[in-house]
Order: C-alpha cells, then sequence, then structure tokens
C-alpha cells in the first residue's frame, strides 16, 4: 500500500499529463512492434525494421519518462512527426493485407493523442497526412481490393478525432470562462496574462490592472436573493464590457470581484479609465484599485497588489481609488 502511495506521488510530482500520455504511448508502441516481430510474427521471414521500431519506442518512452514535466509540447510535436516518418513507411514491408490493416488502426490512438494534447491544426496536418500516405501505401502494395477498408478506417478515424476536438475545444472554454456572465474567469484571465506579460516587455508598452469591487452587494443577496444578486452581476459585467476596448482583458474572479486588464495603459491612464467608467456604470456602485506591472513581477503579485489597493481604498473609505503606480 505505502509503495502505491509513494509511487503516485512520484507520478503527480515529477510527470505531467503530457509526458504520461506521451511515454506510454511509446512504450505500448513498443510492446506491439516487438510482439509482432517475435509471437504474433506471420511469416519465418525475419522482421528488422520491427525490431528497429520496438526499440526507437522503447528509448523514446524511457527518455519521455525521465524528462517528466520538462517533456514540452514542442517535442513531443517533433516525436509524433518522427512517429509518422518511422510507422508509415513500415507498411510497405507487411507481408499480408491484414496486417496492413492491423498497422492502420494505429492511427486512431495517433490521431486522437494528437487532438488531445497538440494544436488542432497541426493534429488535423499530421493526421490526415498520416491516414493519406498510409492509404496510399497500401493501395500500391495490395492493389485496391481493400479500399472499403481503408475508407471505413480514415472516416472512422477522422469523424473520432474531429468529436473529440470539439469537446476539448468546449471543455477548455468552461474552464477559463465564466458561465454567469459570460466573461473571462480568473483562470482564464492568468492565462492571457501570462501570454501579454512578454508580449508587453518586448513591445516596451506599460500593462496596468483594474481590480473592482462591487460596493455592498451582500446586501443584495441577503435582501433580495442570490437570482437577483445574480441578474446585478449580469448587467454590471454587460454594461462595463460595452466601454472597454477590444483589446482589454475582463474577468470575474469570483463573486463580486472582476478584473479588467489594460493593456498599454499606465498606473496613471488606468486610474481615469476606472474614473470614466464609474461614470458609464454608475450602478451598482462599486471601487477599484489599480497596479501597473513591474519587471520580474509574478502574475500573481501582480493581481494581490491591484486588489489591496482596492482594499485599501475601501477601508479608508476613500472617494477617489488608490493607485499603486509601477
Amino acid at each position: 500500500m505505502r509503495t502505491t502511495t509513494v509511487f503516485g506521488t512520484w507520478v503527480r510530482g515529477a510527470q505531467s499529463e503530457l509526458s504520461i500520455a506521451t511515454g506510454s504511448f511509446m512504450l505500448a508502441g513498443g510492446v506491439f512492434a516487438t510482439a509482432n516481430a517475435t509471437l504474433l510474427r506471420a511469416s519465418a521471414a525475419p522482421r528488422p525494421d520491427l525490431v528497429i521500431i520496438a526499440l526507437l519506442c522503447f528509448i523514446a518512452g524511457i527518455t519521455i519518462f525521465i524528462a517528466g514535466r520538462r517533456f514540452t509540447g514542442f517535442a513531443a510535436g517533433a516525436l509524433m512527426i518522427g512517429v509518422l516518418c518511422v510507422v508509415v513507411p513500415s507498411v510497405w514491408f507487411t507481408p499480408t493485407p491484414l496486417r496492413a490493416i492491423n498497422l492502420g488502426l494505429l492511427f486512431l490512438p495517433f490521431f486522437i493523442y494528437l487532438v488531445w494534447f497538440l494544436p488542432m491544426w497541426f493534429a488535423r496536418v499530421l493526421g490526415y497526412t498520416w491516414i493519406g500516405l498510409y492509404a496510399g501505401l497500401v493501395v500500391l502494395r495490395f492493389g485496391g481490393e481493400i479500399t472499403t477498408v481503408l475508407l471505413t478506417l480514415a472516416v472512422t478515424g477522422a469523424v473520432l478525432g474531429e468529436l473529440i476536438g470539439h469537446f476539448k475545444a468546449k471543455l477548455e472554454r468552461a474552464s477559463i470562462t465564466d458561465p454567469l456572465c459570460d466573461v473571462w474567469n480568473k483562470r482564464g484571465f492568468e492565462r492571457l496574462l501570462g501570454k501579454l506579460i512578454p508580449t508587453a516587455q518586448r513591445a516596451g508598452q506599460p500593462l496596468s490592472m483594474l481590480y473592482l469591487d462591487l460596493d455592498g452587494f451582500k446586501a443584495v443577496n441577503d435582501e433580495h436573493g442570490h437570482a437577483a444578486g445574480d441578474l446585478v452581476l449580469q448587467r454590471f459585467a454587460a454594461e462595463l464590457q460595452q466601454h472597454t476596448r477590444p483589446q482589454d482583458v475582463f474577468a470575474r474572479f469570483g463573486g463580486d470581484e472582476f478584473a479588467l486588464l489594460l493593456v498599454g495603459s499606465d498606473a496613471e491612464g488606468a486610474t481615469r479609465t476606472g474614473a470614466r467608467l464609474q461614470r458609464k456604470v454608475p450602478d451598482p456602485r462599486w471601487s477599484f484599485g489599480v497596479s501597473e506591472w513591474r519587471a520580474g513581477e509574478s502574475p500573481g503579485d501582480f493581481i494581490s497588489r491591484a486588489d489591496l489597493l482596492m482594499l485599501t481604498g475601501k477601508r479608508g473609505r476613500k472617494a477617489e481609488p488608490v493607485s499603486g503606480a509601477g
């Protein structure tokens, strides 16, 4: 029992979902190739190509597990290109059409892996290249008698991959958007912030944020119920978004707390923007704090400073928001 716990802790700490899936995929490929070269060999003729593929798969799988969380999506994409270049040509050496179809079934887990872990455009390019080259080689090798089987395999794999890709996109959107107000949630905001910070650095642009909090929102829930409170939040989010720029990022962090990321605005400009938005959206009343991103600052510290300044302004009951310049 303790061994299982220690192993589980190691996996969670040292491995990512990508490294686990890719390493397992490669090791399973090594087992598959080994079985076809030995126990399941269709003829007495040796298959050195399968032995080489098995060795490459085992080496790749072990290397990935050693790398663990250091194994990146870019490395995964490069590896899958290598898999295509090695596995697909091997269909030319299969002794029977049945073995060729058996090899073609690898397209299904290959395409699903690409769709789930890599960008959809990359999955489509590599996946459809795989099935196109594979089908062409099979027809050249064995003739057109198994065209129907190839078509069924291709259509089944494509439909399955596209459905999983659609489902993945919906899951990803749900995980980074707030379902009540239909804006980014904190996770989505932080993800975008992580991309915008280096972009702003390269362009030499300032980056500021407003941390917004509705005044007296608890009383709305207590006196009129949560349904009324939800309507207040939805109306506030919709009205505020009407007065922001397309490049700005607006998010709900939870409860009655929101954030607005202003690209190209320093703290002074962000404070003016906040005051303008308060005039545009006066009901419900709300407070805000401003922080300007500082070089070397983590996204979490950047957000926390704006939150703290908003709270300081509220507690001090100041008419003007508190601003923290870079």
